[in-house]
């Protein structure tokens, strides 16, 4: 039976950064933490075994005696057993000048070393030196004004069992830190794969979404993912509403060139009554059919992408310089806006497309003067386009935003002017209404969506 590989995560993916680099923190720590334990034991150790033979200085101390002769004399030698069994680890001396020095049977024939002549009085030196089987001992000396006469105590005990416990020690602790290490990093790796679970739930949605098995990601998103699911379900909502949009475009362009061609395949097949005015109409119709479709297909309707905006100030002094140069008449175009830039959160060939209508249409209307204001509020942009022409009617204005919906033919164009705005405005969720201009004709007021 073939043995399961386990894969490894990829050097690139967050699930391996997070777990190499919190392993090796965590490591790192753990090692301090082993070396500064170990080295704070070790040294507990020895101070405790300093302490030990500096008592056994005072014992040594409190001992001596000095005969009628002027000899001295151990009269109450340390009561510890070892001092007593040959090469034991555990020694005593005492030096008095002039003297043979005084040892512990421990010490057999052999001598601690002597004190330095000129160390201070009262004061306990402690140093490491070599015992008589070449043990490491651990000596502490002191030197002492008896009658006269400098007497040197020395005290030695072997470290072996002391550095053999600090061994011990150093392994139970490494032990139980690597077993603390294995631990961490397991939670890590556990902590790691449930916290970044999220993230692969959302690949794994939006492979169903290509496999067509749902249409959007799910609303129930940790926090820290929230945002981004919110901005993919806007991209898939913009891209489902482009899709159903052109379908329905191209709907309405077979709808609105069905009629004209049966009638113009009509009038051609009656050759007896052939009638040019009505078949020309019929083609001012369908070619007015694919100018509107065509306007609506090329707006982009970015108004949910992300990074899209235009400075619609630029675009408003841009159409303002422009259209009155077009037309035969002197209109005076007012521009007012409140501050600059105005970022409009869409497309700027979409917003042109959409001004461009509606001050066209102002001024072909007007009798001298058009005035446009644009203002943000909040996180919306305010546009108000007004003229000094004849208006519309109240009752008329929903008939005005219908596709070809004229209500003067006297004017030339196709009508299409207000409907196409109207489209664009709707496409980026803002709105289009009509009303009655201070200026005394009709009034174009356009909320839009605004962008930081």
């Amino acid at each position: 039976m073939a043995r399961r590989r386990i894969p490894l995560p990829d050097r690139k993916s967050l699930t391996f950064r997070l777990i190499v680099g919190a392993s090796l923190l965590c490591g790192a720590t753990l090692l301090a933490a082993y070396v500064v334990i170990s080295t704070l034991f070790d040294q507990h150790l020895r101070r405790g075994v300093d302490e030990e033979l500096v008592d056994r200085l005072d014992d040594l101390a409190a001992g001596l005696e000095i005969t009628g002769d002027g000899i001295f004399v151990m009269a109450r030698a340390p009561d510890v057993p070892k001092y007593e069994r040959q090469l034991s680890g555990q020694y005593w001396q005492v030096e008095a000048n002039g003297q043979l020095p005084i040892r512990s049977r421990s010490l057999w024939d052999d001598r601690l070393p002597e004190a330095a002549p000129d160390a201070d009085l009262g004061k306990i030196s402690l140093r490491e030196i070599k015992g008589p089987r070449s043990e490491r001992l651990r000596l502490a000396q002191r030197s002492l004004q008896f009658q006269e006469v400098r007497t040197t105590f020395s005290v030695a005990a072997d470290l072996a069992p002391t550095l053999a416990a600090a061994r011990q020690f150093s392994r139970i602790l490494g032990i139980a830190l690597a077993v603390l290490g294995i631990g961490l990093v397991s939670a890590l790796v556990l902590q790691v794969r449930v916290g970044l679970r999220p993230l692969q739930e959302i690949k794994s949605a939006l492979a169903a979404i290509r496999a067509g098995t749902i249409k959007r990601l799910s609303d129930d998103a940790p926090t820290e993912i929230a945002p981004l699911a919110q901005e993919l379900n806007a991209l898939l909502d913009h891209h489902g509403s482009l899709i159903d949009r052109a379908r329905g475009q191209a709907g309405d362009l077979a709808h609105a060139l069905k009629t004209p061609l049966a009638v113009l395949r009509n009038e051609m097949e009656n050759e007896a009554t052939p009638d040019r005015k009505l078949a020309l109409e019929q083609i001012d119709a369908m070619t007015d059919a694919v100018h509107h479709h065509l306007a609506r297909a090329q707006a982009v309707g970015g108004a949910r992408l992300l990074g899209v905006r235009a400075d619609a100030a630029h675009a408003i002094e841009a159409l303002a310089r422009t259209l009155p140069r077009m037309s035969e008449r002197d209109i005076e175009v007012e521009v007012a806006l409140s501050q600059k830039p105005l970022w409009f959160a869409g497309e700027g060939q979409d917003l042109s497309e959409l001004l461009g209508n509606l001050l066209d249409n102002a001024c072909k209307w007007a009798t001298a003067k058009v005035r446009i204001a644009a203002a943000r509020a909040n996180d919306r942009l305010k546009v108000e386009i007004g003229d000094d022409g004849p208006g519309i009617a109240a009752e008329q204005r929903t008939k005005a935003l219908q596709r070809g919906g004229r209500l003067d033919e006297r004017k030339p164009g196709s009508g299409l002017g207000l409907t196409i705005a109207l489209d664009l405005a709707t496409l980026y969720g803002g709105s289009l209404t009509l009303g009655r201009s201070a200026l005394g004709g009709l009034k174009v007021e356009l909320d839009l969506p605004a962008a930081d």
